[in-house]
């Protein structure tokens, strides 16, 4: 917008100027949009390292979430209840602690209107089998993800539709692979 396309009091708005302020209460809500994305991203790790599992589902991911993640062996998981199921019978049991660090993300946006963030996220692991050697030890496993997920705006909110997690350099950045997971009941495979 220029000095001399913005309306005051004593004047009216032209077509010209009403195209601007269009476009530019446009790139306003993309810029908000984009805002609450990264919110929702971090806010997602911040429940993972904070052992609130059950609000996950419900705080960042939409009811039909479909998430992959590839670290460190398949998991595939649809929906809030086989998320939330999964994090509460095979992450909380093995997981004494969590931090998660993530990097510069992205927003893009598709010719759809589909937004997509990138990011990559190291993240250290301690385990309960390692519990007996305190809390202030090295962490037990770290890796690099890169963090592939696609938003949608969801009861007033930018939620995760899709995420994708792949390994970035390798399984481990530091120390030793995660104890195998116990067998999931519900895992078909």
């Amino acid at each position: 917008m220029t000095a001399h396309d913005v309306a005051t009091p004593d004047s009216t708005a032209t077509p010209d100027s009403t195209a601007t302020l269009d476009g530019t209460a446009a790139r306003l809500a993309r810029l908000e949009a984009e805002r609450d994305i990264q919110r929702t991203f971090v806010r997602f790790f911040r429940l993972v390292d904070t052992r609130r599992y059950e609000r996950i589902a419900a705080e960042c991911l939409t009811p039909d979430a479909e998430l992959d993640y590839h670290v460190p062996e398949l998991h595939r998981l649809r929906g809030h209840d086989e998320f939330t199921r999964h994090m509460l019978t095979q992450v909380a049991p093995r997981s004494q602690m969590a931090a998660h660090v993530p990097g510069l993300a992205v927003v893009d946006w598709d010719s759809g209107g589909q937004p997509h963030l990138s990011a990559y996220t190291t993240a250290w692991h301690w385990y309960t089998a390692h519990a007996h050697r305190g809390d202030l030890r090295p962490a037990d496993w770290t890796t690099i993800g890169l963090i592939e997920d696609a938003y949608r705006h969801h009861d007033g909110r930018w939620l995760i539709a899709r995420r994708r997690v792949t390994p970035v350099a390798g399984l481990v950045a530091a120390g030793s692979p995660p104890p195998p997971s116990p067998a999931d009941p519900a895992d078909p495979r």
